[in-house]
């Protein structure tokens, strides 16, 4: 696995959350909106040579992006990425459709203009620095964090290590003089600084002047029209500048409201530096002051720069969670260069029932958002350093402000502070497989949680804080990439695998066993128990919606209105509402059923949604709102077509049903609604745990059918309900019904 250290962003990693940087639309009634969030964290950009042109980004977490027309479109680059942590990038200058790359786990190279990747050089740690040599361009040198140096003299086939007498192994950048290309500089970590070598790469010594030895170096950059000026950027130190290739520097700060710098660009008389969290700063040759640059980039810690050689006033910039900005008026105004590229993976959605908050973990480095305004707005989570793909997400239901997430390869995540900022709780490592996609929550008890891994499913009861595995009767190498939660005691619970189908447990996971039967595909992308009806269970699979009445026993395709051989990717129900379902398919949008899955229609025509490839969903039941999540991030529609008055799922004689939402709930209002086969007397009342009555909501005659009403969360006095459990119960004369309500404290 990757031995690379943590991402080089402390100062990003604690600030505050980052607004979403694209603008988000609130979900309109009866159309879908919204595009967010979109981010991306750019750690290199470098330009063809021969053709301004056409530009490529390292995407940290997403691969390889390439432009054709200057920024203005972008389409990602990873086929053959087996590491889409891309730290570095170098073009060949005399055949540009050779490109190196350097990732978290070694060096690739592309042929064909970074179409395509093989790996040229495997590395236990990151690669940080790729530098080709000018006058010999099969020599390559590449920089890691913490092996230092490699070499290969023909074209990255083979590799050794050149570190004699290299200070410090964790190197951030390599620079050839552009004219003595046997004269090197590289950018190396704290108390090695800035190194030197006069022998093409194969021995390095410190520069002889300790202001540039004394700190750690990120970047330094020789001046192409005068290579006796050279510059480096500096982790805490802010800039230095060296009037004599490099022998002796002084600090040129003045001006600097930040000393974090991390990128440089030299271009004709210009100088640029991007910093950790205030932006870019600019000067000319002849100025000794450092100026802030204007508005419009999209984030505050740059880690990119790229100067334009011919238009020496247009600089690039690449950012930490907001893409890639270019201005054309040396840093005065900046435009976002999207055309695509923030497009965000929006692989798990979750929906808090008591606050309506709205979770998103994202795919290939996205890393994870919440919207708490309805997809208004979107803030990103900090400290969550894994940067892998997010597979699941559960808002705890009785802990108001803790939020689990798993991500694949990375293990289970817990926010405490409703998703702001994580930490992996499992210090004992009693998770054994990290690969993890779906989590489920137990909505009975706090911190019960189960989460699908590779190789099987395992249970925590503690919050994360530890786990026990609970695969007894699986098949080895079990993959699980779906579990739905039947609550009870024990709990009942379902695993779809990717080759296996559906299996059961219904002792809590201490045993299982197959109930795959009528499934013609062993691929199960997502499952959604009914907790209403125990033995109703969907399934989504390549071959459309499958559905059990039986607990697994059986099961029977229900795609009647859904596209021809629908490959279904996501589930989701209203539970306020008996049989309102979605189902989310890739290629196909999201589509409606009213009466448990036995017909389906398209929401809203899908017009509005930006994207027909489906990953998630979550329902807001209580304002009527479908969350999607698509290959281009969250989209929402407000005011489905939902059941009226009439009864959807036939209610057999004396059979009754009541249903609330949120729940739990906050100091707000909770819906209620409840069913009648038959018209009759009934009495609906709000319960202590010691049985004494709270407040009657409901009583007298009352018609057959669905009724809505609420609870605002007082007694029969109009005083506050204290924080705790309740019962709701439903008395008629066909029999009882009650529900558990948890009403959390402000």
């Amino acid at each position: 696995m990757i031995g690379a250290p943590r991402r080089r962003r402390p100062a990003i990693l604690l600030s505050l959350v980052l607004a979403a940087f694209a603008t988000s639309v609130h979900a309109g009634v009866g159309v879908w909106t919204g595009v967010a969030p979109r981010a991306k964290s750019i750690e290199a950009i470098v330009r063809d040579p021969l053709n301004p042109s056409r530009l490529w980004v390292a995407a940290f977490g997403s691969g390889v992006y390439r432009s054709t027309d200057g920024g203005s479109t972008w389409s990602a680059s990873r086929a053959g990425l087996v590491n889409t942590f891309v730290r570095c990038l170098a073009v060949q200058p005399n055949h540009p459709d050779s490109i190196y790359c350097g990732t978290n786990d070694g060096v690739f190279l592309s042929v064909d203009g970074g179409l395509n990747w093989s790996r040229l050089l495997a590395s236990n740690v990151s690669v940080r620095a790729l530098a080709v040599r000018p006058n010999r361009t099969g020599t390559v040198l590449a920089g890691t964090y913490g092996n230092g140096i490699f070499l290969s003299t023909n074209g990255g086939k083979n590799w050794s290590a050149v570190n004699l007498g290299l200070g410090n192994l964790q190197v951030r950048d390599i620079a050839f003089h552009p004219s003595r290309p046997e004269t090197l500089l590289a950018a190396t970590g704290t108390g090695g600084g800035i190194q030197r070598s006069v022998t093409g790469g194969l021995s390095w010594a410190p520069v002889p002047d300790t202001t540039a030895t004394n700190g750690a170096a990120e970047q330094v950059q020789f001046d192409r029209i005068d290579p006796n000026r050279v510059y480096a950027a500096e982790l805490d130190r802010g800039v230095i500048k060296s009037a004599d290739g490099g022998l002796s520097w002084v600090r040129v700060n003045r001006g600097l409201s930040s000393f974090r710098t991390r990128s440089l660009a030299v271009t004709d008389t210009m100088r640029y530096v991007g910093t950790a969290a205030n932006g870019v700063f600019v000067t000319s040759l002849n100025d000794t002051i450092w100026h802030p640059a204007g508005p419009g980039l999209a984030s505050p810690g740059v880690d990119a720069l790229l100067g334009d050689a011919a238009a020496p006033l247009t600089i690039l910039a690449g950012t930490d969670g907001g893409g890639v900005g270019r201005s054309s008026n040396a840093g005065a105004t900046w435009v976002g260069l999207d055309g695509g590229m923030l497009n965000t993976y929006a692989f798990s959605l979750a929906v808090r029932p008591s606050t309506h908050a709205v979770y998103v973990g994202c795919g290939f480095g996205d890393q994870f958002w919440r919207s708490g305004d309805g997809a208004v707005t979107w803030t990103r989570a900090t400290s969550l350093s894994t940067h892998g793909s997010e597979h699941g997400v559960a808002p705890d239901p009785l802990a108001k402000s803790r939020v689990y997430l798993t991500a694949y390869g990375g293990g289970v995540w817990r926010s405490d502070d409703d998703g702001m900022t994580w930490t992996m709780p499992d210090l004992g490592g009693t998770l054994t497989n990290l690969f993890v996609r779906d989590v489920v929550a137990d909505p009975a008890t706090t911190g019960h949680l189960f989460v699908g891994s590779g190789i099987g499913v395992f249970e925590s009861t503690d919050a994360a804080l530890s786990w026990v595995p609970r695969a007894s009767g699986l098949p080895l190498s079990f993959s699980t990439r779906a579990l739905a939660l039947v609550p009870g005691s024990p709990v009942t619970l379902f695993a779809g695998s990717d080759v296996d189908g559906v299996w059961r447990s219904t002792d809590g996971g201490a045993s299982w066993s197959q109930k795959s039967t009528g499934i013609p595909v062993p691929f199960i992308y997502a499952l959604l128990a009914d907790v209403a009806a125990p033995l109703t269970v969907y399934a989504a699979t390549d071959a459309g919606v499958y559905r059990t009445l039986d607990g697994g026993d059986s099961w029977a395709a229900v795609n009647t209105g859904l596209p021809p051989t629908p490959a279904v990717r996501a589930l989701a129900r209203d539970e306020l509402r008996p049989g309102l379902l979605f189902c989310g398919i890739s290629g196909g949008g999201v589509f409606e059923s009213q009466d448990g899955g036995t017909t389906w229609q398209a929401v809203g025509g899908q017009v509005g949604l930006p994207n027909l490839t489906l990953r998630s969903l979550a329902v807001d039941a209580a304002n009527a709102t479908v969350y999607a999540g698509t290959d281009d991030g969250v989209a929402a529609f407000t005011g489905y077509p939902r059941p009226g008055a009439a009864v959807i799922e036939p209610l057999e004689e004396g059979r009754l049903w009541l249903r609330a939402w949120p729940n739990p709930v906050g100091r707000e209002v909770t819906t209620l609604r409840f069913a009648l086969a038959r018209p009759g007397r009934i009495d609906l009342a709000v319960y202590d745990l010691s049985g004494g009555r709270v407040r009657t909501l409901s009583a007298g005659p009352q018609s057959a059918g669905v009724h809505p009403l609420s609870w605002d969360g007082r007694d029969s006095a109009g005083r506050e309900a204290p924080a705790g459990v309740y019962f709701v119960r439903l008395s008629t004369p066909q029999g009882t019904a009650s529900i558990r309500l948890v009403v959390l404290g402000r």
